[in-house]
């Protein structure tokens, strides 16, 4: 089963993959202005380091909102359906303050959890991560998706940490290519190729990661339904 599902995960990327590039861009971009403000402000003595954490912070309250069209795309392409942009965009704009508020609530459950040691933490890190999906696709109110979210990973929660491995290999594939290979006469098309690459390469994990979402949202779906029959 872990196999079917990373082989479906992989298959999913694949056939969504020219519709949904344009949408993973959002939070790569995002991600690589956090990261040169970060940068920029890091030198200042006044903020210091801890103008990381903010930035951290930032990112990961507004990533699930930006990512909002890109899992309506997969979610679509998952079910042979045909989105326009328009309605893939018009339901990210829908989802846009609900997010924001599921992702709070996300960290504030999970900052809590590790607090009390970092098994409860990691727990609900897996345990409520659907909310997302259930948001953004079965259009849940942002409690009762972080809810429907810990019905279904109950009693399935390693099998759900299975499947969220499989990101990491896309991950350690992205960190491993070195964008300084690119090598050009003129250093400002070269320094424009270099970031084009990088972004585009970094857009492949948020990609993945929704399609890997959505195919075991799906299957924890399905298992749920079973054990009601």
């Amino acid at each position: 089963m872990p196999l079917e599902l990373m082989r479906a995960a992989l298959r999913l990327f694949y056939t969504s993959f020219t519709r949904a590039l344009p949408y993973a861009l959002a939070p790569v971009v995002l991600l690589f202005a956090l990261a040169g403000s970060g940068f920029l402000l890091g030198q200042t003595e006044y903020l210091g380091q801890a103008w990381a954490l903010y930035l951290i912070g930032a990112f990961l309250v507004l990533c699930p909102a930006l990512m909002a069209p890109l899992v309506v795309r997969v979610h679509a392409s998952a079910h042979e359906r045909s989105v326009s942009a328009g309605e893939a965009l018009r339901r990210g704009l829908r989802c846009f303050l609900p997010c924001l508020a599921g992702a709070a609530l996300f960290m504030l459950a999970v900052g809590i959890g590790s607090l009390m040691f970092i098994v409860p933490g990691t727990y609900l890190f897996i345990a409520l991560a659907f909310w997302w999906i259930a948001l953004v696709v079965d259009g849940l109110p942002v409690l009762k998706a972080l809810m429907s979210s810990l019905r279904l990973v109950r009693g399935h929660w390693w099998h759900v940490a299975f499947g969220f491995s499989y990101v990491y290999p896309v991950v350690f594939c992205v960190n491993a290519f070195d964008v300084n290979m690119v090598s050009l006469s003129n250093q400002v098309v070269e320094a424009v190729v270099a970031t084009v690459i990088a972004v585009v390469l970094c857009a492949l994990v948020p990609m993945f990661a929704s399609a890997n979402m959505v195919v075991i949202y799906h299957d924890l779906t399905l298992r749920r339904q079973r054990a009601k029959a």
